[in-house]
């Protein structure tokens, strides 16, 4: 079982060589405007689960969940070289909802700001 510096060492490694990657070498022209937000390993570094944000609408997020999807072995075999394990780790990929559920909470406080302004 990993320490947890070393998990934390791991998963900012995976995420900023994934970042450039999906940048620079995923040449799918349908794939967006993708920010990796964050990765989360498992104890024994065996998964990754990469939180990504795409430029767009739903079905923007939709089409580059699929080419993300459709990439991992490529993504996996780009990995190869910048990882020092034994194994190469599982991605699972998860649109990041933070960013969303902000700008909702952002357009309610407006709301509740500008309904009490008018009440006054």
């Amino acid at each position: 079982m990993a320490d947890n510096r070393r998990v934390h060492r791991y998963a900012d490694m995976i995420k900023k060589t994934l970042s450039n990657i999906i940048e620079f070498k995923l040449k799918d022209p349908d794939k967006g405007f993708i920010t990796v937000t964050a990765v989360r390993m498992s104890a024994d570094l065996k998964i990754a689960s990469v939180y990504y944000t795409v430029l767009g609408d739903e079905e923007q997020r939709d089409v580059t969940a699929r080419v993300l999807k459709k990439a991992i072995p490529f993504l996996r075999n780009e990995l190869k070289p910048h990882i020092t394990s034994r194994w190469i780790p599982e991605l699972r990929f998860f649109y990041d909802e933070t960013l969303d559920q902000a700008e909702k909470i952002n357009a309610l406080l407006e709301k509740i700001k500008n309904d009490s302004h008018s009440n006054e």
